[in-house]
């Protein structure tokens, strides 16, 4: 049975918000070559610019962006330093405790795509104000939790409203900015969750410490307050009287299904396997293969069934842009498993406190933040210069990430500080190139917001962030329990609730134990970081194709 005959201007209709219209190009047509237009103080706007004057209403929607950009990256990093402490509350394993934070993720990347589908179909307020309900009920839920499924549960929830209030910032953005400075708004917005991520790990640290974990599930009603308040008074909040709904029968719902169960289905096989289950049990086999067998069929319907798939030939359709998605994954992978495992290893090998371990990744993520604003707003317009800044980025990215390897007990301050000296810039650089990067690809063809590159690059640095926790534990948690064992203690320590992370603090660990658990948390996270590095140079080796010509 054939498809039914879809228009051209299926997707030919004006944005529903009220603060702008979206210029939709329908052939795809490449970059015409350009001079050079840096200058460190723009004094001639583009025509564009000089039209488009922002109003108060405009102002409102730009700062209700940022927070909520902030708040998902804050959600994302703040159970980082508190996972331990999970595990002692809820007599849990470890294991079981970083499905916390590998939930969030999951969700939060698969809702991405899933809000902006429906961008395409109904008004942004009214799902703008779902996604920041979603949140703070999902926040309610987590810091009320009695147990570690109630938890897991709450963090589904706010999931889901993060990763849709992050996919329609960049929506709105585009509806509301004019496209010469969309590199430039779009950064603003990166920024803003760089610095959520800053936040995150010192505020989950500092509650630890002086308080309660659950203080730092409600400490995100500030975020959704702050979103909630503003989104009334800066958007339509009306409800479209005719949706089309055979638009949105379309839209690849099945697409993004199998994209988010695929991937899933293989983390949850890898961060049980050696840990909970032996690698040759059936459940650990069993959700591998589904994963890879649903990834299997997500490419044969994208390339064949799907009427207007979010990972066809048409998305996919240069080396340059395959190459490009494949960085922003990796960089994803990398930044998130820093900073999660050098929480564990100033818990667990330095035997820092949580509020020391949150505040010490400041110098890894905020000194990201100055080479990001520069490139990312300064050289906005210059994409010739971000394959140059993107090979240099990754080039700082491997180094730092290698040097990891050398780390241990006895690393003093000063090394791993300018150690994330240079990984943080690293970081900022990479994030700002792949921003410019993104906005200078020729345009794919129809008029969905969901195929554009920006939306499949964050969706691709989203799911690189997924990855990294469970890909990284499964690393560590393996490599651990063996250490331990050539010590002399049991394997079974890291299985059990009452493991390393939660002893080590105990008075009547002996110092021979505690020395013991130190030396084999510092070797295991070596091949932690050792895998990061290889990551790394896979981001490196995937930047020298964008120094060939677009195609």
């Amino acid at each position: 049975m054939g498809h039914p005959e879809i228009s051209e201007d299926t997707f030919g209709y004006e944005s529903k918000t009220t603060l702008g219209l979206r210029n939709s190009i329908d052939d795809v047509t490449p970059i015409p070559a350009q001079e050079s237009r840096l200058q460190l103080f723009e004094t001639q706007p583009s025509p564009e610019e000089q039209q488009w004057t922002p109003d108060l209403r405009d102002w409102l929607v730009f700062v209700n962006i940022l927070i909520l950009a902030m708040m998902d990256t804050f959600d994302a990093t703040v159970m980082m330093p508190v996972l331990p402490e999970l595990a002692n509350h809820f007599d849990k394993p470890l294991v079981s405790t970083l499905w916390v934070n590998t939930v969030y993720l999951i969700v939060s990347a698969a809702s991405q795509l899933f809000f902006t589908m429906m961008c395409d179909v109904f008004s942004h307020g009214p799902l703008w104000i779902i996604a920041g309900v979603l949140s703070t009920v999902g926040s309610g839920v987590c810091g009320g939790s009695m147990s570690l499924t109630e938890l897991i549960i709450g963090r589904l929830v706010q999931g889901i409203g993060g990763g849709g209030a992050t996919a329609l910032c960049f929506v709105i953005m585009a509806d509301t900015a004019p496209e010469s400075i969309q590199s430039r708004y779009s950064c603003y917005i990166l920024l803003a969750r760089l610095i959520g991520s800053m936040l995150g790990p010192a505020v989950g640290g500092l509650f630890i410490d002086k308080g309660n974990w659950t203080w730092a599930c409600y400490f995100n009603f500030v975020f959704c307050g702050l979103g909630l308040l503003l989104i009334p008074i800066s958007v339509d909040l009306r409800v479209s009287k005719n949706i089309p709904l055979r638009k949105l029968r379309i839209l690849d719902w099945s697409g993004a299904t199998m994209a988010l169960l695929g991937p899933s289905s293989i983390l949850i096989g890898l961060g049980w396997g050696g840990t909970l289950y032996k690698w040759t049990e059936w459940r650990t086999l069993m959700p591998i293969a589904v994963g890879f067998a649903t990834l299997i069929a997500l490419v044969l319907y994208e390339s064949m069934w799907a009427l207007h798939p979010q990972f066809g030939a048409k998305v996919f359709r240069s080396p340059a842009a395959i190459m490009t998605y494949i960085g922003c994954f990796c960089h994803g992978f990398v930044i998130l498993c820093q900073m999660q495992y050098f929480s564990l290893y100033f818990l667990a090998t330095k035997y820092y406190t949580a509020t020391v371990a949150g505040l010490a990744l400041l110098a890894l993520t905020g000194l990201a933040l100055t080479p990001a604003a520069v490139v990312g707003i300064v050289l906005a317009n210059e994409p010739q210069c971000s394959k140059y800044i993107t090979s240099g980025g990754w080039v700082l990215t491997i180094l730092a990430s290698g040097c990891s390897i050398l780390l241990d007990s006895n690393t003093p301050t000063v090394g791993w500080v300018f150690l994330f000296f240079a990984a943080g810039l690293g970081h900022g650089l990479l994030l700002a190139s792949y921003n410019i990067e993104i906005h200078n690809m020729p345009k794919s063809e129809g008029k969905s917001f969901a195929t554009k590159p920006i939306v499949i690059s964050n969706f691709m640095r989203a799911w690189g962030m997924t990855a990294a926790i469970p890909m990284g534990g499964v690393v560590f948690l393996n490599l651990f329990g063996d250490e331990l064992q050539s010590l002399g203690l049991k394997r079974d320590l890291v299985n059990t609730a009452n493991g390393y992370l939660v002893l080590m603090n105990q008075v009547q660990m002996s110092a021979d134990q505690r020395r013991a658990i130190q030396d084999a948390s510092a070797t295991a996270l070596q091949i932690v970081w050792e895998l990061i590095t290889g990551v790394s140079a896979v981001g490196g080796l995937s930047s020298a194709f964008l120094w060939k010509k677009k195609s």
